[in-house]
């Protein structure tokens, strides 16, 4: 049986605020799990509503200091939980074929229901996974808390994120599944993320601007050394989306027909579908490539 790990003293309720939780939570992971001796394994899901158009992101950090990231869109029809357990699951297979030679590695997740689901063994093509890698290395299962600015889970959310938006696989949905997802869609909808509502392609790019994982120079320089440089042609300051969405002045022209007063960065990136829509516009009007 797989045993799940909890840190002492760290919790996800409302007694203890976001900075004390993320202080607390690195601490330990560096006490407990220190980069020189475990791989980090961060995973995460996503889905739209959390039953549609799932994405699993994982973010593998090695002990010589280099990572491994992956973004898989999880099937049309699938909850958060399912996402979630793929996600796991990817890492898993990824870990298992790495030539690293490191033996102790920590999955380190903010599944709670998936983690207990594993350790009460419910999910057995998920436990048969880990147990292949446990032939070959130590395999710890840590419980993180969720949102509280942990860099690992954030890219890992980020890559979940990114996996949904790409095009679905037709996957099989269990009856319990289907029961989660129609009482998701006939329950009434509220602060919903707009951009689920538009097409593939305004959701690819808006999701690339407010992650910073894009092809704007400041990460293209930076990442993958593919720009010369991380400054914009403008010669002011970096291109990254809050430069050319809010002050590249290349861009004054086409900013203004589409914001004619100033609007908030926010606004755009997060505001309503409308708000949303001038965006893209922007974008294309503009002629970037995000």
């Amino acid at each position: 049986m797989l045993s799940l790990d909890n840190f002492p003293h760290v919790t996800s309720g409302e007694d203890q605020n976001d900075t004390a939780r993320q202080a607390l939570t690195l601490a330990l992971i560096d006490e407990q799990y220190p980069k020189e001796a475990w791989i980090h394994v961060y995973t995460d899901g996503s889905a739209t509503n959390a039953v549609l158009n799932g994405g699993a992101g994982i973010l593998i950090q090695f002990p010589g200091g280099h990572t491994a990231t992956s973004s898989v869109a999880t099937g049309k029809h699938c909850t958060n939980y399912k996402a979630e357990a793929e996600a796991l699951m990817q890492a898993a297979s990824f870990v298992q074929d790495s030539a690293d030679p490191c033996y102790q590695v920590v999955f380190l997740s903010d599944a709670l229901s998936v983690l207990q689901a594993l350790e009460n063994d419910k999910l057995p093509q998920l436990a048969k996974a880990l147990q292949m890698v446990r032939q070959t290395r130590r395999v710890v299962l840590q419980w993180i808390p969720a949102h509280c600015g942990i860099p690992g889970n954030e890219r890992a959310d980020e890559l979940a994120k990114e996996g949904a938006v790409e095009d679905q696989p037709e996957n099989s949905v269990s009856f319990s599944e289907q029961k989660t997802i129609i009482k998701a869609l006939m329950r009434p909808r509220t602060n919903r993320d707009d951009y689920h509502t538009m097409s593939r392609e305004q959701q690819v790019n808006l999701i690339r601007l407010r992650t910073g994982h894009n092809r704007l120079n400041a990460h293209m320089n930076r990442k993958f050394k593919l720009a010369p440089s991380p400054t914009c042609a403008c010669g002011q300051e970096d291109q990254t989306a809050e430069h050319i969405l809010q002050r590249c002045p290349l861009l004054d022209e086409e900013r203004k027909e589409v914001w004619p007063s100033p609007t908030p960065l926010q606004t755009k990136l997060y505001g309503s579908r409308q708000e949303l829509e001038k965006t893209t516009t922007f974008i294309t009007s503009a002629g970037l490539i995000v």
